[in-house]
């Protein structure tokens, strides 16, 4: 051997020892642990970090559990070396398997991920149907159709499962099928949008099941319903869980549970650190809570102040509007809360919120205070209509009926007021009184597409 391959050998030596040393000096396998939460909120970094702090690097549980929360934050890397340690320091549970199976589905690795899961879903553990679920998922996520339809079925019935298995056999035009798995979906979610919607594609699939009128019929009910089913795994929730238990999430809890129990300054302390440990953030549902516990606490001016921050970084919403009207009154200034709650009639809030009624309910009360009764009689009937909307969208058909025909005693040039109560009618098949509702719709409005579509519908 050459002499200078020789010097060469010995340098790479002298380095691996030195590295050696300083890897032990360090504490080798029993060092702390270091993770990139730099990128995470204040408040949760600081909670992963002591959780980095009081790791037991020979607690394959610690090693579990910190695994999972870097799988919450979306730190993968991290979160796959916390569960290949947990294994190399013996068999993990099934329920640390389903665990360890998940972080390797978000990092992509689906097949691994597949196998990790398989011993979850072949058991009698509580965890087996959620496992199931997530190898279909995976699966799914393989453009394994066939197999994943298998595993989607053995998660029984639950309504995420349903839905996927519904859109597979959509897709590989075994429509009849999926029409009958919506159906049993349906008989135990009544309320469920996106079953209903999804019964309406199914109809309108070309083929021997097509039928325009069970399509229209899916379609109409899921106008006028609101149950949400959202393709979210155990895991999502899990997820959900571990961030309410730490960092700012937290305190915002807490200032909740405190504002529930009327201890109104301890509310503002705790959303205050709260908002702190977001900084230089925004939620709006932080800021909301805040405006609700300062006016809990007769605090209108600094319940204002969290509104204009919540106007420049959002913009404006009925909610904003409501509480603006609020605080205006807190201060006795009438004028102010009636022009902001007037605002806040021309803004849409969502269509299961309430702030829009809540608001025309606080026009009548000011106006009942102030002897307006032409106004009052106004904003009654608004809330009437307010109200059936949101009956409407809770299926609750019948009581929308009521509340819209009241509105439309009052608000006989509202053409919206007309067109709900004939979609309401033609919900419970009074075909001769929707159609009336419908003319006097496109009286004021001829070219309301929907109401035209209905008045050919019940013609």
């Amino acid at each position: 051997m050459k002499r200078s391959r020789v010097v060469l050998l010995i340098i790479v030596v002298v380095e691996l020892v030195l590295i050696g040393m300083r890897y032990q000096k360090n504490g080798g396998f029993s060092a702390p642990v270091k993770s990139r939460v730099n990128k995470l909120e204040l408040g949760n970094r600081t909670a992963v970090r002591q959780m980095e702090t009081d790791l037991d690097t020979h607690s394959k549980d610690d090693w579990v559990n910190l695994g999972q929360i870097y799988t919450t934050f979306a730190l993968m890397p991290e979160a796959e070396y916390c569960f290949k340690r947990a294994t190399s320091l013996g068999s993990l549970t099934l329920e640390q398997q389903f665990k360890y199976g998940i972080c390797l589905s978000r990092r992509g690795e689906m097949e691994k991920a597949i196998q990790m899961v398989l011993p979850v879903a072949n058991s009698n553990n509580e965890l087996a149907v959620h496992a199931n679920q997530q190898i279909g998922f995976n699966l799914l996520r393989l453009n394994r159709r066939a197999e994943a339809e298998k595993y989607l079925r053995k998660a029984g019935a639950d309504p995420i499962s349903e839905l996927s298995l519904a859109r597979i056999l959509i897709r590989e035009d075994r429509v009849s099928e999926a029409i009958r798995v919506l159906d049993g979906l349906i008989t135990r979610n009544p309320n469920s949008m996106r079953a209903h919607q999804m019964r309406s594609w199914a109809y309108e699939v070309p083929g021997d099941t097509y039928d325009e009128y069970e399509a229209r019929v899916s379609y109409d009910h899921s106008m006028h319903t609101s149950g949400m089913i959202i393709i979210y795994p155990l895991s999502r929730d899990w997820d959900v869980d571990a961030v309410a238990s730490m960092g700012s999430a937290k305190h915002m809890l807490a200032s909740s549970v405190a504002l529930q129990k009327g201890e109104f300054e301890k509310a503002v302390n705790e959303g205050a650190r709260a908002l702190e440990m977001i900084d230089p953030l925004w939620r709006p549902g932080y800021a909301e809570a805040m405006i609700d516990a300062h006016l809990a606490n007769d605090e209108p001016v600094k319940a204002l102040a969290y509104l204009s921050k919540w106007l420049i970084h959002d913009g404006e919403s009925t909610r904003l509007w409501e509480l603006a009207g609020d605080a205006f009154l807190a201060m006795d200034d009438e004028g102010k809360a009636e022009a902001a709650w007037l605002r806040g009639t021309r803004i849409r809030a969502s269509k299961t919120f309430q702030a829009n009624a809540e608001i025309c309910h606080k026009l009548v009360q000011l106006y009942q205070t102030q002897g307006s009764q032409e106004k009052v009689t106004i904003y009654h009937a608004w809330h009437q209509y307010e109200s059936g909307k949101l009956q409407w969208r809770d299926n609750n058909i019948r009581e929308a009926i009521v509340s819209f025909t009241k509105a439309s005693d009052v608000l006989v040039q509202e053409e919206q007021v007309w067109f709900y109560l004939a979609e309401s009618q033609r919900a419970l098949n009074d075909r001769a009184s929707a159609r009336e509702s419908y003319e006097k719709c496109l009286v004021l409005n001829k070219h309301h597409g929907r109401a035209i579509v209905g008045l050919a519908l019940v013609n």
